[in-house]
């Protein structure tokens, strides 16, 4: 018997095997130590680089989008709020979904000069995807969220070259963390 980890492993290797032109990884670092962790992504990077493959990570781990991809896309109940390259997005995101998102990653080192720093959090709850959303899909979690937010949905908007954000307001400047 194998343990979850060693499944996920094994599965992994499976999908690098035959060299594929796409590889689609869903979550393909959950549960792994970060040694096992790294390896896995070399094994990525590799296969990337030797036969020219396409990779889509799909994940919740900002840490590995930072060291891995290039481009990045942000998803909120199952719509797109915003993409752009990595360095980009996580210097100077435009959404306040995605502003949340990398406000709640803890910052290494933020502790050490005896200043305490609190993890932002997003306030409220992810919409059911049962049911028909109208406007926004994070209006109602949303600081800025207007009536507009609430009644019309965003459409995705070019706000800086490469740089696509579906917001009524988005933000010019990343706000001050």
């Amino acid at each position: 018997q194998l343990s979850g980890g060693m499944r996920q492993r094994v599965m992994i290797a499976i999908a690098l095997a035959c060299n594929p032109k796409l590889l689609i990884a869903d979550e393909p670092t959950t549960a792994l130590d970060v040694t096992i962790q790294a390896q896995i992504l070399d094994l990525m990077r590799d296969l990337k680089h030797r036969v020219g493959a396409a990779i889509v990570l799909i994940t919740h781990d900002l840490g590995v989008v930072a060291e891995v991809a290039e481009r990045v896309v942000v998803m909120y109940a199952g719509r797109k709020v915003e993409e752009a390259k990595v360095g980009p997005l996580f210097r100077n995101p435009r959404h306040p979904y995605t502003q949340g998102l990398l406000g709640s990653v803890p910052k290494l080192g933020s502790s050490l000069d005896g200043t305490e720093t609190r993890l932002q959090e997003i306030p409220g709850l992810v919409p059911s995807l049962k049911q028909k959303l109208q406007g926004c899909v994070f209006a109602s979690r949303c600081a800025y969220a207007t009536d507009l937010c609430r009644s019309v949905a965003p459409g995705l908007e070019e706000k800086a070259p490469g740089h696509i954000v579906a917001c009524h307001y988005a933000l010019k400047e990343a706000a001050a963390a």
